[in-house]
């Protein structure tokens, strides 16, 4: 199901025909649909939950910016000759080994090392002249959003190279009346139920909530052992 055909479900079964208008349009039924499909990804770990981000970055680039991430788990770059996995460090350890001298003093080349880093100054637009001159050196990615997070590399890269970024994601957030995530295509209902959910967390209706969440969690129960069998399956123990 779409959007829009979710708002209609999740009218017709909330009864809140205040969030969503004649024609089906948006009334504030999407905020609670998007806080449902956020909840569920948090909830329960799925078979994607798990989400690549690959993007190419020119050399010289040392950072890589992403959207939605909730964990990262792996980093991986590729040239046009080689593929390998990066090794996490401590974001101290990384700026204190490679980026303690000045930018224009970087040498670019080949990464073995990442770290998450932090994407939030306090204030967080740097207006003082002063304070921007040595911006380089805090260490803090200025995301170009607030959903973004980044990682930064031990090394500038030296030619063009792929990044993927592997890790837990939220899935897509619903906007336009024809936009489809994971949960709205194969599990609508829970959809709704979770976005009738956060209705009763923002009206206090604590009765109602207890309620739901009963019925949730055995579907989430029976939801979860699709992903154990997936993960049990051909795997022997080993004799040795």
């Amino acid at each position: 199901m779409n959007l829009r055909e979710i708002r209609e479900k999740f009218r017709e079964i909330s009864g809140r025909y205040d969030l969503v208008n004649e024609d089906l349009s948006d009334n504030g039924s999407d905020f609670y649909i998007n806080e449902g499909s956020k909840w569920l990804d948090k909830t329960l770990e799925t078979q994607k939950t798990w989400a690549t981000y690959p993007r190419v970055i020119d050399a010289g680039t040392w950072h890589v910016r992403f959207p939605f991430a909730r964990a990262i788990k792996e980093v991986w770059i590729a040239t046009t000759t080689a593929k390998w996995q990066l090794e996490k460090k401590r974001l101290q350890d990384l700026i204190s080994a490679f980026y303690l001298q000045p930018p224009a003093q970087w040498v670019n080349g080949v990464p073995l090392y990442y770290s998450p880093t932090i994407t939030r100054y306090i204030p967080e637009t740097i207006t003082e002249v002063t304070l921007a001159t040595f911006v380089d050196y805090v260490g803090t990615i200025e995301p170009t959003a607030h959903n973004y997070n980044a990682v930064i590399l031990s090394k500038p890269v030296e030619e063009i190279s792929l990044v993927e970024v592997i890790g837990l994601f939220y899935s897509r957030q619903l906007e336009a009346d024809d936009d489809e995530n994971y949960w709205s295509v194969v599990h609508p209902m829970l959809l709704i139920q979770a976005a009738v959910r956060q209705t009763y967390i923002a009206s206090s209706n604590k009765p109602m909530l207890d309620v739901l969440d009963r019925g949730i969690d055995g579907e989430l129960t029976r939801l979860s052992y699709d992903l154990v069998e997936e993960l049990i399956a051909e795997v022997d123990d080993m004799e040795g």
